[in-house]
């Protein structure tokens, strides 16, 4: 781990990982509070969330000092709101789940190495241990703003339906999935000359998108509802839009697979069930839709398309049973207002429901969009 300093450092307060980890103790009290909901009370894990003991939680951190497992729920847990437990706080959740697995780790680096808490929790040091906020840093140090695209030209029907060549403008860059370029100065007799031009540093976490490019722009999604415009010739950060989710909800959602380009916005559906429009100019958000409710588990890993004008958005948790099932929504790429839902499950009234025979409109589960 590095650590830069703004100043001269303080003694450090080490604290073993002595824990006992009884019921009553604080770390116990905190993680029921805090972080039960997603990892059980068991610390077992769910659908929403990892395990916290076990050969998997050993696995991952068992070698590990313990300084990185705080530093890590410190800045990350839970999801989008890491702030609202204080570092002690954040350290007793620490112990506790170290006392918990003492068994597991015997004498592993994790249960024999302690914390430097007071040079954590505001010494006026910075640390990391991943790109996202090294790239925070760098932009905080340099006075970073937002720029706006002032020579957009925005994307029409036309153009997702047979785009410009040097454009990738939806997920597999044509309406029917070809997934080809048909630029061709890159070919056999020239791509062993092929050089580095320049290289961007990510946000960590689970990833699966395709970048979209737009008149030189590339529109580029990160984990975290996080969304960059680039220069794509010299790689250089134009704006940035960062979607503030739901605590708890990204432990629902999987990756961001993908993003929509449409007129002069960009489309995000983000890990709380949620459907955003942002200026595709300046990174600016222009409107919010909720779907569902994230708490019943409903999240997207699968983006939106557009369809005759349409932002077109499939749902995803569907694997919970629901009163509302799984779904498909048509949203007025204007407004984000609902144009239309239509259920993937067999509903009353339809001619597929005896097709699921006695089974209770909310005992039918799955029908998730990305699959």
């Amino acid at each position: 781990m590095i650590r830069i300093s703004s100043g001269v450092l303080g003694a450090a307060l080490l604290v073993p990982m002595t824990c006992a980890g009884a019921d009553g103790a604080p770390g116990a009290v905190l993680y029921a509070q805090h972080c039960a909901g997603c990892h059980a009370a068991s610390l077992r894990g769910s659908a929403h969330g990892a395990p916290l003991t076990g050969m998997a939680f050993v696995d991952k951190w068992a070698a590990r000092p313990a300084q990185a497992l705080y530093d890590y729920l410190r800045t990350q847990m839970p999801p989008g709101g890491a702030d609202a437990l204080s570092d002690a706080e954040h350290l007793e959740i620490t112990r506790y789940l170290i006392a918990s697995n003492a068994d597991a780790l015997g004498d592993a680096a994790l249960a024999r190495t302690a914390i430097d808490a007071a040079a954590s929790a505001g010494d006026g040091s910075v640390e990391w241990s991943g790109s996202d906020v090294i790239d925070q840093l760098a932009k905080s140090a340099g006075g970073f703003a937002n720029l706006r695209i002032e020579d957009y030209a925005p994307v029409t029907e036309a153009m997702l339906a047979d785009p410009p060549a040097g454009d990738w403008l939806s997920w597999r860059r044509t309406l029917d999935g070809q997934a080809h370029s048909p630029l061709d100065d890159i070919n056999r007799d020239n791509v062993a000359g092929l050089q580095l031009r320049w290289s961007l540093s990510m946000s960590d976490g689970s990833n699966q998108g395709t970048p979209l490019v737009h008149d030189g722009v590339m529109f580029l999604t990160h984990p975290n509802n996080r969304i960059q415009a680039l220069d794509a010739a010299s790689g250089t950060l134009l704006w940035e839009y960062q979607y503030d989710y739901a605590p708890g909800s990204k432990l629902l959602g999987g990756p961001t697979r993908n993003i929509a380009l449409y007129d002069d916005k960009l489309f995000l559906a983000t890990y709380d069930a949620a459907l955003v429009a942002i200026d595709a100019r300046s990174g600016e958000e222009l409107w919010k839709t909720v779907k569902a409710d994230y708490t019943q588990a409903y999240t997207h890993s699968a983006g939106p398309i557009i369809a005759d004008g349409v932002v077109v958005s499939g749902i995803n948790g569907c694997e919970l049973f629901t009163a509302d099932g799984c779904f498909i929504t048509g949203h007025d790429p204007d407004t984000g207002g609902e144009l239309w839902r239509t259920s993937t499950l067999a509903l009353p009234g339809t001619d597929a429901y005896s097709s699921w025979g006695d089974v209770a409109p909310d005992r039918r589960g799955g029908g998730d969009n990305w699959i």
